[in-house]
């Protein structure tokens, strides 16, 4: 037993002296900090997964005061309808404070029970004494709690993405504005196309954005949903007045009363998520194409607030539509989580409600981070419209080539003149632009005529391209 016990100290001895794990379980089995081990608590990388206002809503300090929050609430309606005496509701306003909690005895009983509510209402009553220990939490459970203080943070959370949204959509409406007739060339598939304009692409994105406010507005009753209702739902510890002890409970907090208890159905939080996730979907493809657009190949855009590299004096890298599209990988990975929260069984499971746990900070904090990419990138963007002008023209005239086929189809008709544009430049020699070939195929030049620099001009095709970035961006800016 001797020898086991001392292999055992050398063990961990020579754990501590190389820095391994003992000392991190060690630290914690004696109530220290844990370690930082992901971006999201990384001193070094936390900023660049979240924003500090989104960060304070998921903040521990803030859960707390949300379950708290709910306790005082709890209370107080209780003491109104006459379920627990007046004083004692007081005692407990009093005691259920941040101030009264330690963190670190509720971390412990935390790790122990796998759950923090029995450990804070443990705190609660020794700050508040007898007056408290009796009549606190009466009738509730902590799902109640811990469902209601999520849904607060969710609705926190929302409103914070809709307002970031709100600012971005409005900078790409400035720039739609700016650039609705600036030449570009529109790409299908990764080649040329045929014209457009720099202010529909970013309109494209602008109305997007707009529907994911729309998505957040429709979203919201049905998120902010409180949770009052007892061990499974029925009310039945409460007494009589339950169902109107529960109705101000959830409405003094700030929420929405359900139809009926959500103990198991969590569609309305995977809901959120996938709201988040259709956010990412839109800003990683964005960030695709700022990037695409910014190589010096093509030079159409450039972001104004790049990363240096450490050896290339020259570089200055695209940061943010680099970390865009990173953060919308991240969000890919996490929407397969989606389902798995809603996956419960009989009234509570509780494996996928662990999930959420971490699952919907992360997915809010990097939507936040996103959009706050978002918003400093287009703050500072530098468009090239000459540049575009100029990568229209690398087609050699080819891009106008629809443009020149549906000028034939009013005289000679839509399948005949394709064929014949076609066929005309499928004998194209190397080198020979759509004017020439157009030029020495009589068929072609007599049918066009006078009326060639016209259909060849990039800015006679653009269609109602100006007129329906003007309508989008009125569209956009009557949403308030």
């Amino acid at each position: 037993m001797k020898r086991i016990f001392a292999s055992s100290c050398l063990s961990i001895a020579v754990l501590l002296a190389s820095g391994g794990i003992a000392t991190n379980t060690l630290a914690q089995a004696e109530g220290a900090e844990a370690p930082n081990v992901s971006v999201f608590d990384s001193a070094i990388y936390s900023n660049l997964f979240g924003t500090d206002e989104m960060r304070a809503v998921f903040s521990d300090e803030q859960l707390i005061k949300n379950w708290l929050l709910y306790e005082r609430v709890l209370a107080d309606v209780q003491s109104q309808y006459g379920v627990i005496p007046k004083k004692n509701a007081e005692a407990i306003a009093k005691a259920a404070r941040y101030e009264n909690i330690d963190i670190k005895k509720l971390r412990k009983g935390t790790n122990k029970t796998g759950r923090s509510i029995s450990t804070l209402t443990k705190l609660v009553r020794k700050a508040g004494g007898k007056d408290v220990s009796n009549y606190l939490h009466w009738g509730s459970t902590t799902q109640d709690v811990m469902d209601s203080a999520t849904a607060l943070q969710v609705k926190q959370g929302l409103e914070i993405l809709d307002r970031q949204l709100k600012t971005v959509i409005e900078q790409m409406a400035v720039l739609a504005e700016k650039h609705k007739a600036t030449l570009m060339v529109a790409r299908t598939n990764g080649q040329q196309a045929t014209p457009t304009t720099f202010g529909f692409r970013l309109a494209s994105y602008m109305v997007e954005l707009d529907r994911h406010r729309e998505r957040i507005a429709q979203l919201m009753p049905r998120v902010a949903i409180g949770q009052s209702n007892g061990a499974v739902g029925t009310l039945a510890a409460t007494g009589p007045k339950g169902l109107k002890v529960r109705k101000k409970v959830i409405e003094d907090l700030g929420l929405n009363v359900p139809v009926l208890p959500w103990n198991a159905s969590r569609d309305h939080f995977a809901e959120a998520v996938a709201v988040t996730g259709l956010v990412h979907g839109t800003l990683g493809r964005l960030a695709t194409d700022i990037n695409n657009w910014s190589r010096l190949e093509v030079g159409e855009v450039k972001e104004g607030e790049g990363g240096a590299s450490s050896t290339m004096p020259q570089k200055k890298n695209p940061r943010a539509s680099e970390f865009m599209g990173g953060l919308a990988q991240m969000a890919r990975l996490r929407m397969s989580g989606m389902l798995e929260i809603t996956a419960h069984t009989d009234t509570r499971t509780g494996s996928p409600w662990i999930v959420e746990w971490s699952l919907i900070p992360e997915m809010f904090l990097i939507t936040s981070a996103s959009l706050n990419r978002a918003e400093r990138m287009f703050a500072k963007l530098e468009v090239y419209p000459e540049r575009m002008k100029k990568n229209l023209a690398l087609s050699e005239g080819y891009s106008m080539s629809e443009s020149v086929m549906q000028h034939l189809a009013r005289k000679i008709g839509r399948n005949k003149a394709f064929k014949a544009v076609k066929s005309a430049i499928k004998k194209a020699e190397p080198g020979q632009s759509l004017r020439d070939i157009i030029l020495t195929n009589p068929e072609l030049k007599d049918h066009i005529g006078d009326d060639l620099d016209a259909v060849l001009a990039p800015e006679n095709y653009l269609g109602a391209a100006p007129e329906m970035v003007e309508q989008a961006v009125r569209h956009v800016r009557s949403r308030k």
